[in-house]
C-alpha cells in the first residue's frame, strides 16, 4: 500500500474526529488531497465534509475539489452551506464547480441562485453548470437575460450561446483545415477589398504591421478618428475571417507626430490603446502584449 492510500485510511478511519493543529500536517493532508485522484464507486468520503471547514482555504478547495468526484446529489447542500460561509475566491469557485460537475437536475437550484453572485469568475462557472442542460426552457429563462449583466466576460459568454448569428455549418471544412486556395499566396491589393473573397472561419492566424498614422506618404490620412475607423474597419472582417479560437497579432506602437512650427508642440498618438476598444468591441479577446525591443545597431526609423 503507497504513502497515499495509508493517509487516506487514516483520514477515513478517525473520520469526524479528524483535528489538524500543525502547519506540518496541513502539509500533508493537502498532498494527500492532491493525490487522491479517481474516487471509486462506494469511497467513504464522509471525512472531506468536515474538512470544508478546515482553517486551510487550500485545504477547503481541494476538499471541494474531492467532493465533486464522489457525484453524490447529497453533497449539494454541504457544499450550498460551505459556499455561503466560504470568504476565499478561488474556493467559491471551486464549491461552484463542485456543484456544477454533479450534472443532475437536482443542482440547478443552487446554481440559479449563484447567478446572482457579485463575482464574476462565480457566475461563469453557475452557467458553466447550467450549459450542459441543452433545451431546457428554464435554463435559458434564467440565463438570457445575463445578456444586460454588468460585466463582460458575462455578457460575451452569454451572447456566443444564445445570440451569436450561427454560421453556415454546410460544407464546412474540419477545424484544422483551410482552402487550397489560400495557401501560398501572395495578394497585391486593398486589403478591403481583398478580404471580401475570404470566406468566413478560413484563417487561423494574421499577422500584420498595419500603417502608422499619417508617418509615410502611403499613410495619410485626414484625421486620426478617420484612422482608427480604418484599421476597425479591417479588424473586424478580419474577424469574421478567422477560424474559432485562432489569432490576430497586430505590431503596432505609439508615434509622434512633429510639431508644425517652435510655437507649437508635437504630438503622440497611442495607437495601441486606443486600438484596442474597437477591437474587443468587435469580438476579439485579448490574450497578451508582447514588446519588440530593438538594438541600438538596428536600421534607423525602420
Amino acid at each position: 500500500m503507497s504513502v497515499v492510500e495509508d493517509s487516506v485510511n487514516i483520514i477515513e478511519d478517525k473520520g469526524e474526529d479528524l483535528k489538524i493543529s500543525k502547519a506540518q500536517t496541513d502539509k500533508n493532508l493537502i498532498a494527500t488531497l492532491e493525490d487522491l485522484g479517481y474516487l471509486p464507486n462506494g469511497f467513504q468520503g464522509g471525512f472531506l465534509f468536515n474538512l470544508l471547514e478546515h482553517k486551510n482555504p487550500k485545504v477547503r478547495f481541494l476538499a471541494a475539489k474531492n467532493i465533486a468526484k464522489l457525484n453524490q446529489t447529497k453533497s449539494l447542500e454541504p457544499l450550498w452551506n460551505a459556499f455561503q460561509k466560504e470568504d476565499d475566491t478561488g474556493t467559491r469557485r471551486e464549491i461552484v464547480s463542485a456543484i456544477g460537475r454533479l450534472r443532475k437536475p437536482q443542482n440547478k437550484p443552487y446554481l440559479f441562485e449563484i447567478l446572482q453572485d457579485e463575482d464574476p469568475k462565480v457566475v461563469c462557472q453557475a452557467i458553466r453548470g447550467l450549459l450542459v442542460y441543452d433545451d431546457d426552457i428554464l435554463v435559458e429563462r434564467k440565463l438570457k437575460p445575463l445578456l444586460n449583466h454588468e460585466n463582460e466576460t458575462v455578457r460575451t459568454v452569454i451572447y456566443k450561446e444564445y445570440f451569436a448569428e450561427k454560421t453556415q455549418k454546410e460544407n464546412e471544412l474540419p477545424h484544422p483545415e483551410t482552402y487550397d486556395y489560400l495557401k501560398n499566396v501572395v495578394v497585391n491589393a486593398d486589403v478591403r477589398e481583398a478580404l471580401l473573397n475570404v470566406p468566413n472561419e478560413s484563417i487561423h492566424l494574421t499577422f500584420t504591421s498595419p500603417p502608422y498614422y499619417n508617418a509615410r506618404d502611403y499613410s495619410i490620412y485626414p484625421s486620426y478618428d478617420a484612422y482608427l475607423k480604418f484599421l476597425a474597419g479591417v479588424f473586424k472582417e478580419t474577424h469574421r475571417v478567422t477560424k474559432e479560437g485562432r489569432f490576430l497579432i497586430v505590431n503596432t506602437s505609439p508615434i509622434i507626430i512633429p510639431r508644425v512650427s517652435r510655437a507649437h508642440s508635437s504630438k503622440r498618438y497611442p495607437i495601441p490603446f486606443d486600438l484596442h476598444h474597437h477591437l474587443v468591441e468587435m469580438g476579439w479577446e485579448f490574450i497578451d502584449d508582447i514588446i519588440l525591443l530593438k538594438p541600438e545597431h538596428s536600421v534607423c526609423n525602420n
